[in-house]
């Protein structure tokens, strides 16, 4: 019987160490790496994908968001852009930034970052 009880605690543990590894690893995963497929059909706040916004873009009525570059974002934008995220639900907004010039830089969960050309 100690042998049993024993052996069913050892694969509890056993069991407890591979969630607690696998959830650990896939907390490490860069934030950035993710689809351009909606996760939500509800707008999220941006610093719940990571993203720190600054104003809303172009209008103040828009659902698209300037961004500040900062860690979840891979790819920083180049010379003469700003960033901006749309919720990705949002593919009419996604849409006009894109045929306005904006090229798409990355996935934030819930946002889809592009990157504008600055016109003077």
């Amino acid at each position: 019987m100690e042998l049993l009880f024993s052996e069913v605690i050892c694969m509890t543990l056993s069991r407890m160490i591979l969630i607690t590894s696998t959830l650990a690893l896939a907390g490490c995963a860069p934030t950035m790496n993710f689809g351009a497929n909606s996760t939500t059909f509800d707008s999220t706040e941006p610093s719940a994908s990571g993203l720190s916004a600054v104003r809303p873009y172009p209008n103040p009525d828009d659902v698209c968001q300037v961004i500040r570059e900062n860690g979840a974002i891979r790819e920083p934008a180049n010379d003469g852009t700003i960033l901006i995220a749309c919720p990705k639900h949002e593919r009419g907004a996604i849409s006009d930034r894109k045929n306005e010039g904006a090229e798409v830089i990355g996935h934030a969960k819930h946002w889809t970052v592009l990157a504008v050309p600055v016109v003077l």
